[in-house]
């Protein structure tokens, strides 16, 4: 509604759009309304910013307008702001806060009072946001987000320094991400059913590039089966504010899920996925790398110069000024790799490092995040027979009690096989069946146990898991099971692909060592073997902690989707140049990262612009409202209605949505006064008049005057227009 006129009329009656429909305007009293209820609680949508309809403005001390009501009056209305209904700011002097016209902008308002001599500044009044904290109960977890100092409660709770993390509190005060940011997570997989990762996942641009064990390759099977890229893409953008788990960087965002590593942590494909993700999404994360030459890497991410690719520096502790790690050293000006800090600001013990190739350091030590759901169908145990040399009591050894029992310094058992080899020209096998029979549940079986051997490849000496079921009777290899060559003694983790059993029943497990005969002695240990398989994740998910490079890659990532879901025009280029040079300095990575500093998202945001507003349309020339109106208005002394002429020339289903207002200015002209409202919404084609009811001043006011000039002005809002107002001057006749 147009808040008055801006001639200096006496009175005025304006038609303006309405933001609610009303009773269609008509003749005679009201229908009778029902009673009003209780309000119904509305669920308060995020990312929605109020509307601004006021400017603040402060006038410069000792000029007119700060010490006189009438300059300041006419100051405002020039400027299309609304003198009559400003409030003083409360304690700063010559300070106001002042509704604009229904017509104007207040940016636009408040730079036609900024640019007046005598005022010292104007801006529009946007309201403040309380810094929000998401209702997602394992966020006092989330030291990277917001690290006071809490304890973590991690498998070995620790606290940190507090103020050391990624300046997420104050960042999500501007933005908490948006739904049309899209972000690549190139790794293992994703787990699509995770609850708390559901809603921000996107389908259409997922792929696979890693084969099965039988070497087909399925391009959907995005699934994870490591854990490793569910949770790297729920730090990127666990949904935030929704009640269970944890909570991402990002609140909202667009996640797609590009795998190139497979069921053991190994990327055989990363390649692949650079060049197949670098044109779909704005930002690349990759939690992955190792030695190797830069240049196909370098030529896949050339290909994509305004995405911003964001790498983990390592977890070798080494220099990467040294020895260059692959993408982390890609000399491209949109690759940004990132070093691990813990909860103190320390750099990770495990961490990589380069003062001239890695750039910037992140959250990575703890953090939890989503991971899949997996279940334990199968986990053999390993007890002695408690006989002297011991045995591993319930497994059936061939040749008999080859395999012996052992345990580590720590006391943890395992199943030994150390023999010497006979001789001949062919091939020695000792096998030790594990008890028992189990049916797997879920998808994606795997093996985890951890091996040391003393293989050696050339005497054909190696160790394999074969496996037999209710379908396959026969004895089998599991494919890609088999290890060779010397662990020194130490136990190293061992995963094998068990997919081949999902839905088998009656499933049995052996080890299978075998050597060419005379070729010496063999060594084999077998620690903790485990079967896992997949399964549906529950209700409030599954999560889990995890320390890394690969952990503080993603914080930044998702950091950089922050920057972009506020200015999606931003380029890589400007990305990466808001997350370095807004760092704060630490002692610990001084000489350590390119910019000696870790990232402050809440910093970046405030270094980056929003986009420009863009201009507004023009009004078409037609109008939606005729005002029928001669040279005067008739109101009946002692009438409590004003009655004004209107057609609405709409047609077919459109409406005209109005409001009439009745105003007058008063004596001083520094403030209107009320003398009666009206809004209504008119169907196609009305041609009849508005009844504005008159208030008891407004009664009181045509009691005691013949003639009152008015302006009638009218306007309408259709579904996507203003129409372009009408004014028509008239006076107000009341005969006696």
């Amino acid at each position: 509604m147009n808040r008055r006129a801006r001639h200096g009329l006496v009175a005025v009656i304006a038609v303006a759009s309405a933001a609610a429909g009303a009773p269609v305007a008509g003749l005679g009293a009201p229908a009778s309304m029902p009673p009003i209820g209780e309000p119904e609680l509305i669920a308060t949508p995020t990312g929605i910013d109020p509307v601004v309809r006021e400017v603040l403005v402060r006038f410069s001390a000792d000029t007119a307008v700060r010490t006189q009501a009438g300059a300041r009056t006419r100051a405002l209305d020039a400027a299309g702001a609304v003198p009559d209904e400003a409030r003083r700011v409360e304690g700063l002097p010559g300070a106001w806060q002042v509704p604009v016209d229904d017509g104007a902008t207040p940016a636009a308002v408040a730079r036609r009072l900024d640019a007046r001599p005598d005022v010292k500044w104007a801006v529009p009044a946007v309201p403040q946001k309380i810094q929000t904290m998401p209702n997602d109960p394992l966020f006092p977890n989330l030291w990277g987000l917001r690290n006071t100092g809490q304890q973590v409660e991690a498998p070995t709770p620790f606290t940190g320094l507090a103020g050391v993390d990624l300046g997420a509190m104050g960042a999500w005060a501007t933005t908490r991400g948006s739904a049309s940011v899209s972000v690549a997570v190139i790794d293992s997989g994703t787990v699509l059913d995770h609850p708390d990762l559901a809603a921000n996942i996107r389908t259409a641009n997922d792929r696979n590039f890693v084969p099965d064990l039988y070497d087909d390759l399925d391009p959907l099977a995005v699934t994870d089966l490591y854990e490793h890229g569910t949770h790297v893409a729920g730090t990127i953008g666990a949904v935030g504010n929704n009640g269970i788990g944890v909570t991402g960087v990002n609140w909202t965002v667009g996640l797609t899920t590009v795998r190139a590593c497979d069921y053991a942590g190994s990327c055989p494909a990363t390649l692949e996925a650079l060049a197949y993700a670098g044109p779909r999404a704005r930002i690349v994360n990759l939690s992955l790398g190792g030695p190797g030459d830069l240049q196909p890497s370098t030529d896949a991410i050339k290909a994509s110069p305004n995405t911003l690719f964001v790498v983990a520096a390592g977890n070798s502790s080494s220099n990467n000024d040294v020895e260059p790690q692959d993408p982390c050293n890609v000399p491209l000006p949109n690759v940004l790799c990132v070093a691990a800090i813990d909860a103190d600001g320390d750099l990770a013990d495990f961490s990589n490092y380069g003062a001239t190739s890695v750039d910037v350091a992140a959250p990575g030590v703890d953090i939890q995040s989503t991971v899949p759901n997996f279940e334990t169908p199968f986990a053999p145990a390993i007890n002695s027979d408690l006989q002297s040399p011991p045995r591993p009591a319930g497994w059936i050894q061939d040749p008999l009690a080859t395999w012996a029992w052992a345990a580590t310094s720590n006391g943890t058992p395992y199943v030994s096989l150390a023999q010497p080899t006979t001789t001949g020209t062919g091939l020695d096998q000792w096998t030790i069946q594990a008890p028992g029979a189990f049916t797997p549940v879920g998808q994606a079986c795997r093996l985890n146990a951890f091996v040391s051997a003393n293989l050696d490849a050339t005497s054909n000496q190696r160790l394999a898991l074969a496996f037999r079921t209710d379908d396959y009777p026969t004895w089998q290899y599991v494919p890609a099971s088999v290890v060779t060559g010397n662990s020194g003694g130490a136990f190293s983790r061992w995963t094998v692909d068990l997919s081949m059993i999902d839905g088998e029943s009656n499933v049995e497990l052996r080890f299978v060592v075998q050597s060419a005969q005379s070729a010496g002695n063999v060594f084999a240990g077998i620690l903790r073997p485990v079967v896992k398989c997949i399964v549906p994740q529950a209700a409030g998910g599954n999560y889990g902690f995890s320390s890394g490079t690969s952990m503080a890659s993603p914080q930044v990532a998702g950091a950089a989707a922050l920057l972009l879901a506020k200015n999606p025009d931003l380029t890589a280029a400007q990305m990466k140049h808001a997350l370095m040079s807004t760092t704060v300095p630490m002692a610990s990575l001084a000489g350590k990262v390119v910019t000696g500093g870790r990232v402050d998202v809440n910093a970046a945001l405030a270094s980056v612009s929003a986009p420009p507003t863009p201009p507004t349309p023009a009004s078409p020339a037609t109008r939606a409202l005729t005002l029928r109106l001669g040279r005067t208005l008739t109101i009946r002394r002692g009438a409590t209605r004003a009655s004004v002429p209107v057609t609405c020339p709409e047609t077919g289903t459109a409406k005209c949505a109005v409001t009439v207002a009745l105003r007058m200015r008063s004596a001083s002209r520094a403030r209107w006064i009320a003398l009666g409202t009206r809004r209504a919404t008119l169907p196609a084609g009305w041609r009849g008049v508005v009844s504005v009811p008159l208030t008891r001043q407004a009664r009181a006011i045509i009691a005691r005057h013949t003639r009152v000039r008015a302006t009638v002005i009218a306007a309408s809002r259709d579904t996507s227009v203003v129409r372009t107002p009408v004014r028509q001057e008239l006076t107000l006749v009341c005969p006696s």
